[in-house]
């Protein structure tokens, strides 16, 4: 179980920026207040499957696209068992999820 807490990137992926990587798997874990301009907490472009289980994400927040995850080009993403509020994309599009040419799509 990993705690991650008031991180931020200028530009992508406030926890994690997978580019042309395999799969980026989050388990356990708790989120909070992580942004980024692109995917708060993971950006994943032409990269393998983005999971998030079991987790707790909170207060995430991306500028342009992505509150949570930003996935382009790549594998699933999924978001399994885990309790996600209060995030938002500010000035654009899935305040969890933005989710472009991914494989699938699951929130469960």
């Amino acid at each position: 179980d990993s705690e991650v807490r008031d991180c931020s990137a200028g530009d992508n992926g406030g926890v994690v920026s997978a580019y042309g990587s395999g799969t980026v798997s989050i388990i356990g874990s708790t989120m909070t207040s992580c942004s980024a301009y692109n995917g708060g907490v993971v950006y994943a472009w032409y990269s393998g499957a983005v999971s998030i289980s079991g987790s707790n994400v909170s207060g995430c927040s991306a500028g342009y696209n992505g509150g949570v995850v930003y996935a382009s080009d790549g594998g699933a993403v999924s978001i399994i068992d885990s309790d996600v509020r209060d995030c938002s994309a500010d000035n654009y599009d899935g305040g969890v999820v933005y989710a472009y040419h991914s494989e699938s799509l699951s929130i469960a």
